[in-house]
C-alpha cells in the first residue's frame, strides 16, 4: 500500500530551513504527525446538538425547576498533533516543559473546553501507557507527555492510538507509525 503523503512528503525531500510556512503548516495539520480526532459527547449527553461547550444557563442542573439544561458537546473533530516527532520539533522550534523530558508529547491546539479532570492513554496493541504530565499552554493548546521508557516503540510498530477523556467528551485518534518516518527513520 503506498502512502497516502507520499507525493508530498517534503520533509524527507528538503532540508527544514527551506521548508515553506504552506508546508510547516501541512505538516502541522495534514501528515502522518497531525490527524484528525473525534470528539465525541459522554454517553447520556445529546449527540446531535449543535449547542458549543457552554456554562449552564441559569446555573443549575437540568431537570430543575426554572433553570436551563446541561450544556453538551456537539460532536467536532480537532487536530491531534505528535509534537514531540523531530519534524515537528525541526518546523516549529517548540521546547517543552522540564516535566515533559523523555515523553512523547501528543498535543491538541482546538481541545474545546473544559479542560479540567482530563486523562490520556497511548496504546499499542495490548501496551498502553497513562499520560504522566498534562498541561495547558500559553496558546491555549493542551499537551499530554508519555514516558518513552514505559511504552517504547519500534520501526516495526504499525498503529498507535490516543485517547483522552474529560467528564464530558471523549477523543480518539490513530496515528499510523508506519507512516511516520523521517529521513529514513521512526519519528516519534
Amino acid at each position: 500500500m503506498t502512502s497516502m503523503f507520499a507525493a508530498s512528503d517534503f520533509w524527507n525531500r528538503k532540508e527544514p530551513a527551506t521548508w515553506s510556512s504552506d508546508e510547516v503548516l501541512e505538516l502541522a495539520t495534514r501528515s502522518p504527525w497531525a490527524t484528525r480526532g473525534r470528539v465525541l459527547p459522554k454517553p447520556g449527553r445529546d449527540r446531535g446538538s449543535s449547542q458549543p461547550l457552554a456554562p449552564e444557563v441559569g446555573g443549575g442542573r437540568s431537570g430543575g425547576r426554572g433553570t436551563g439544561p446541561d450544556p453538551v458537546v456537539a460532536v467536532q473533530e480537532v487536530t491531534v498533533i505528535w509534537e514531540s516527532a523531530q519534524p515537528l520539533l525541526d518546523a516549529l522550534k517548540t521546547s517543552f516543559p522540564s516535566d515533559f523530558a523523555n515523553h512523547y508529547v501528543i498535543g491538541i491546539p482546538d481541545l474545546p473546553p473544559p479542560r479540567t479532570n482530563m486523562t490520556a492513554n497511548l496504546a499499542r496493541g495490548s501496551d498502553s501507557v497513562d499520560a504522566g504530565a498534562i498541561e495547558t499552554t500559553r496558546s491555549h493548546a493542551v499537551i499530554f507527555g508519555f514516558s518513552k521508557e514505559l511504552l517504547p516503540f519500534r520501526a516495526t510498530d504499525k498503529e498507535v492510538i490516543f485517547s483522552m477523556a474529560t467528564d464530558r467528551y471523549s477523543v480518539r485518534a490513530r496515528f499510523n507509525l508506519k507512516e511516520m518516518r523521517y529521513h529514513g527513520m521512526l519519528a516519534v
